[in-house]
């Protein structure tokens, strides 16, 4: 077990869009929460498609120093010191093929490299975001042409044209690269066999805490593999109904700070009691 990594035998694997923070920030309320819980023994681990220094802000606020999975699952990384615990790429040929077929539509694309973005010289909403982080920003995507292996390839813009190349690069790419819908309008481009839940697993084995009893909170389809691997799930009441549907517990959105509730379930001493007898309530 690496002892650094300071993790205990509970695990909270946390989503932060759309089910934690609020207006890009953690509200002051479930930062309180969050220490509760951490100072009654759980470790919390932030699982979120953005990448460290997206990632960062909240995390700090949030006073966690566990490993974090960022790049939706691509990578884990220690949030002080940028140590890379786990990752895995798409190579760069199929990077380029998967950009080549998406590109000619009016869909935004973020790639991303280590700690550094590639993006379209007229994506100003990218731009502008990624400026206000400590990383590289190269917009200067006019073709599908790399010249690097990268962690994630991101489409975004109408729901109707991210679905449709979706069910096009699963057509043509065959199962090279992972693809999931983080959201309505955002398709995810991931390495083959990458997910949270993927990474939560090796979390687990490089920790050497295999039978840590994880909580996962989650809202869309990007959670779902992780959340698939927990012992116990919460979803927000406005997840998708999939995500609801797999869930233990439904808390209030983000926006009514309903991770605080999850919290004050964990932290309470009658939780073990209560999840036997939901347990038992399911045989």
């Amino acid at each position: 077990m690496k002892k650094d990594l300071l993790l205990t035998d509970r695990w909270v694997v946390v989503d932060l869009d759309g089910t934690i923070i609020r207006n890009d920030k953690v509200p002051t309320k479930v930062a309180r929460a969050a220490k509760v819980l951490q100072d009654a023994g759980w470790s919390l681990i932030v699982a979120t498609g953005r990448i460290l220094a997206g990632a960062l802000p909240h995390i700090k606020a949030l006073k966690t120093a566990c490993p974090a999975i960022v790049y939706d699952g691509a990578r884990v990384m220690d949030p002080k010191t940028g140590k890379v615990y786990f990752e895995k790429k798409i190579p760069r040929q199929i990077a380029a093929e998967v950009i080549g077929l998406g590109f000619d539509l009016p869909l935004e694309i973020q790639v991303y490299g280590d700690e550094s973005v590639i993006c379209r010289p007229s994506d100003l909403l990218t731009i502008t975001y990624f400026k206000s982080l400590d990383v590289e920003l190269k917009p200067f995507l006019v073709s599908s042409r790399l010249d690097e292996e990268v962690f994630r390839v991101i489409f975004f813009g109408k729901p109707l044209l991210a679905s449709k190349l979706k069910s096009l690069l699963e057509e043509r790419l065959k199962g090279a690269v992972n693809l999931t819908l983080a959201g309505d309008d955002f398709l995810d481009v991931l390495p083959a066999g990458v997910s949270k839940g993927v990474a939560l697993e090796a979390l687990k084995e490089i920790s050497g805490k295999r039978d840590a009893f994880i909580v996962g909170v989650g809202d869309h389809m990007n959670d779902l593999e992780m959340l698939r691997m927990s012992d116990f799930r919460a979803a927000p009441a406005d997840a998708l109904s999939e995500i609801r549907e797999m869930a233990d517990v439904i808390i209030p959105p983000s926006s009514k700070c309903g991770f605080c509730e999850l919290c004050e379930l964990l932290s309470s001493d009658g939780f073990e009691e209560n999840l036997s007898r939901r347990c038992n309530a399911n045989v």
